[in-house]
């Protein structure tokens, strides 16, 4: 059961709280400390910095972020207090073949934490970006930290919240206040999804990856399209047909008569 929505004063400046997290987070399994940055280069690399010296469920957010990046060293760029930055450190107790399913079920966390605030439809593009009205709303990107003890994740995902980066510097972006059906502020939107993900990160620990991976693949809006993806030999097209359980997606490759499958990179739509 979701944790209420928690209230904001009226004439609020919709800043994030850390006390009023852990007051509705107070039941998590995994997210354990709550701390928000009024400024930082990224809350990833906040927390690559701080892995060492802190322990698991340790969720960062901040206000802004001035290097903010998202998968492939894309630029992941918001408005001050307009969307949601957050990393959450993992140490997780998986196989290093299963860890690929945090991010995808940080992408189903987003997704059905924001189904009811919006009047669209919501999917998840492989391999873990959320579209809103088939704008990117969310993306996730899971980074490795070193440590001497144990494997580290930096899970960070972002969320457009009250605005969108403008074209043509992101030009597929939308924002929920886009869509939404009443106004919402940032924490009606995160606390829903924190309580998600810290109770799908606890199933995936208890073994039930089966589960998470199946639900993320029903969940995929690129099974069945025409999408076309970049290798080392150029741009080819195909039909996205499956996802195997290891991530990997399934192209179906016509021109050459074969399936690919691929576990990085984008598989876009063609125009």
């Amino acid at each position: 059961m979701q944790p209420p929505s928690p209230s904001i004063d009226e004439g609020d400046d919709d800043s994030l709280s850390s006390a009023l997290l852990a007051q509705h987070l107070s039941g998590s399994r995994i997210l354990r400390e709550f701390r928000v940055l009024p400024e930082v280069d990224s809350t990833n690399s906040y927390l690559l910095r701080e892995a060492r010296s802190e322990t698991e469920g340790l969720v960062v957010l901040a206000e802004h972020q001035t290097a903010g990046h998202g998968r492939q060293g894309r630029q992941w760029i918001s408005p001050v207090r307009s969307a949601i930055n957050c990393s959450i450190l993992l140490r997780p107790r998986l196989s290093p073949g299963d860890r690929y399913l945090l991010t995808a079920a940080c992408a189903l966390a987003v997704r059905e934490a924001l189904a009811p605030l919006v009047t669209e439809s919501l999917v998840i593009k492989w391999p873990n970006d959320v579209l809103l009205a088939g704008g990117k709303v969310c993306g996730v990107l899971a980074e490795a930290a070193s440590s001497p003890r144990d494997s580290v994740m930096i899970l960070g995902f972002g969320v457009n919240v009250h605005a969108a980066p403008k074209r043509p510097v992101v030009p597929n972006a939308t924002c929920i206040a886009d869509h939404a059906r009443l106004p919402v502020t940032r924490m009606e939107v995160l606390v829903p999804i924190l309580a998600g993900l810290d109770s799908l990160v606890a199933d995936l620990y208890a073994g039930d990856a089966e589960r998470v991976w199946r639900a993320w693949r029903g969940a995929l809006h690129t099974i069945g399209r025409e999408v076309e993806f970049c290798d080392s030999e150029g741009t080819v097209r195909g039909r996205a047909v499956d996802v195997q359980r290891d991530g990997g997606l399934v192209i179906e490759v016509p021109d050459e008569g074969l399936r690919r499958t691929i576990y990085a990179g984008d598989a876009i739509e063609p125009p």
